[in-house]
This record gives C-alpha cells, sequence and structure tokens, in this order.
C-alpha cells in the first residue's frame, strides 16, 4: 500500500503494523497505565532505594502485556543505571542456565562492570556457568550464586519472560529450584520478576510449592477499559500523525474504538491486530471517517469474526485465546499435568 494512501487521515503509513512495543526504544512512549502499573512503581521504587526485595509474578493470556511490563523495568533500570538481567524463555532454549548465565554476562558488559583489566568477582562464577557443558547441576549451588552476584550488584532486577515456556523442558524440576534458591539468598535492592500464563502459576502451585510460597505479589492483567483502549490507539496514531490539530483517534470515531475493545476483549495485541485490518478496509473503500458500522463491517467475514488474526464463529461462546487454561492440559516433564498433581516414580 503506497504511503500516500494514509494521508487522507493524517497519517505517513500505517502505525499498527508493528503491534508490539516490545523493546526499549519505545516501550515507555506506548504504554497504557493500569491499576497494576501503580503497584509496580512502589515494587520498584522500593528495590531502587534498597528498602525491600521482592519476587513479583505478572500472569495474562497471550497479548495482554506481560512482556511489556517486564520491558518497562528493563527501560528505567537502564535509565537510572541500576544492574539488569533480562532473559527470554523461549521453546527452543537449549540450555537454559547457559543461558541465564550469558545474559548476566551481557547485562554486566552493557552496565560498565566488565573493565578493561578483568570482571568482578561476584560475575565470575556466572561467567564459569556459561562455559559449563549441558547436564546435571546442583540448583542450591547455581541459585546461591547467582543470588549474591544480584546482591553485589544491587539495585539489580532478574527478569525471567514467558516462564510457562518450561513446561516442556527437561530442565524444568532444576531451574525452578535454582531460581528458589536466588529467592532466598536475595536481599533489599534486589527484584526477581517473571511472566506466566496463569495457569502455569497454577501449575508451580501444585509442583514446586515451596518456590510459588516465596512470590511476594501474584499481579493478573486485566482487560482494557474502554478508556485505555482509546489512549493505545491514540498513542499509535500519534507516532504516524502528520497533520496537527485533529481529534486523537481520528480516523477513528469513539463508537469505532469501542467496537474494536468489544471485538478484542479488551486484549492489547488483539486490539492493535484489529485496528490494523480495519484501517487497511478505510484505505480501501477511500472512507474518510472509521466508524462502529465500518469496523463491524471490516472484521465481519461471512460466518466468522476477525479475532487476533483469526476467524472466529460469530455465533455461540466468545473466541478463546491461546492460554493454556482454556485448553486441554499440557503434559508436563517428570509425569505431571497442568493442574494434576506430581505421580510417584
Amino acid at each position: 500500500m503506497p504511503t500516500g494512501s494514509y494521508e487522507r487521515y493524517g497519517l505517513t503509513g500505517n502505525p499498527f503494523r508493528e503491534l508490539a512495543s516490545e523493546s526499549l526504544a519505545d516501550v515507555t512512549i506506548y504504554h497504557v497505565n493500569q491499576d497494576v502499573d501503580a503497584m509496580l512503581r512502589t515494587i520498584r521504587e522500593e528495590v531502587f532505594d534498597k528498602e525491600n526485595r521482592a519476587v513479583v509474578a505478572i500472569t495474562g493470556i497471550q497479548g495482554a502485556g506481560k512482556t511489556e511490563r517486564l520491558l518497562m523495568t528493563a527501560s528505567e533500570a537502564k535509565e537510572r543505571k541500576a544492574f539488569c538481567v533480562y532473559f527470554d524463555v523461549t521453546t527452543t532454549t537449549q540450555w537454559l542456565l547457559r543461558g541465564l548465565a550469558e545474559a548476566f554476562q551481557k547485562a554486566a558488559k552493557e552496565g560498565g562492570h566488565v573493565k578493561m583489566l578483568g570482571s568482578p568477582a561476584w560475575l565470575r562464577p556466572i561467567t564459569a556457568l556459561a562455559r559449563a557443558k549441558p547436564g546435571a547441576y546442583d540448583p542450591k549451588r547455581v541459585g546461591r550464586q547467582i543470588g549474591e552476584a544480584l546482591n553485589a550488584a544491587a539495585p539489580s532486577f532478574l527478569l525471567l519472560n514467558d516462564l510457562h515456556n518450561l513446561v516442556e523442558m527437561a530442565e524444568v524440576d532444576a531451574f525452578v529450584k535454582t531460581i528458589e534458591e536466588v529467592t532466598d539468598v536475595i536481599r533489599p535492592g534486589v527484584l526477581v520478576m517473571f511472566t506466566c500464563y496463569a495457569s502455569y502459576l497454577a501449575w508451580l502451585s501444585v509442583n514446586h510449592p515451596a518456590f510459588v510460597s516465596r512470590i511476594n505479589r501474584a499481579l493478573p492483567l486485566v482487560p482494557l477499559s474502554d478508556d485505555e483502549a482509546r489512549l493505545v490507539i491514540a498513542k499509535k496514531l500519534l507516532a504516524k500523525r502528520i497533520v496537527e490539530e485533529l481529534e486523537p483517534t481520528y480516523p477513528f470515531d469513539r463508537e469505532a474504538v469501542v467496537e474494536l475493545e468489544k471485538a478484542a476483549h479488551g486484549n492489547p495485541r488483539h486490539l492493535l491486530e484489529n485496528a490494523d485490518t480495519v484501517l487497511e478496509r478505510a484505505v480501501a473503500t477511500r472512507a474518510y471517517q472509521i466508524d462502529g458500522e465500518l469496523v463491524r463491517s471490516a472484521l465481519d467475514r461471512g460466518k466468522g469474526v476477525l479475532i487476533g488474526g483469526e476467524i472466529h464463529s460469530a455465533e455461540g461462546a466468545a473466541p478463546s485465546d491461546p492460554d493454556p487454561s482454556e485448553t486441554p492440559p499440557v503434559r508436563a516433564p517428570a509425569e505431571s499435568r497442568l493442574f494434576g498433581r506430581r505421580k510417584n516414580p
């Protein structure tokens, strides 16, 4: 689609093409505060001031904004020159401990802790872990080393994204026990924060109750309100705006934003996906404004409605999100099941 196609809306292009603000460069620009963010702000301040230590779990379905909260913390840590380790737990991660150790090394280098004459004493045991061969390790010893490193670098942050991806890995038990030991070792000035599906936190509570008992706050993300959805749309549009003195959400009118929010069920990622689809339809039909009727017609596809990039039945139950809590239990390591109790060997 030529760039000029969007000029009728005072835009240089489609601002919804990049659906997520998952980078330090723009996360603070596009972020819309909800109640949970005030709680996280208080927790971070206590850690920055070394008044407290905290273990926080952020739960929510796919696209709810879990990663964004971690990136907000990482962005603030960078701005205030605090030590911050950010680690994505993915289904393709070959060896979690090595990946985490390498994330520590990267954070230390970027934070200026690694000098020409050598590394700080607290980083040396972690560096050794990065060179170790895959295999069995002592979770308590390794967790103690990681915790002591975080204490020495305080204020410091250990941010683990998408911890639910552990459920399919053989290393899940050892890694969770390692993080459990970290939470026992850390002192005021350290924050350990991770994101996962609510169903995975329930799985942890059954299979690793000692770890879950060490979590200070479990913060579930809630759907966007109409006003919050309006602000999300407005912030995205502003990034491509070339004409001033327009309504913040133009070309979407108020009814259009409400319809977008309703179709997305308050999910931020789905909201942006649907806004992308509707804006493209508006460009194609040369509409000068997007109202509720245009939103409904753009998302309507015969017998289905486009939600989050997929066609769902317009009749019956509302479309579900790919959250394990809404699907059959996933078989987890050690012969356990989601929401189930560990079987005896």
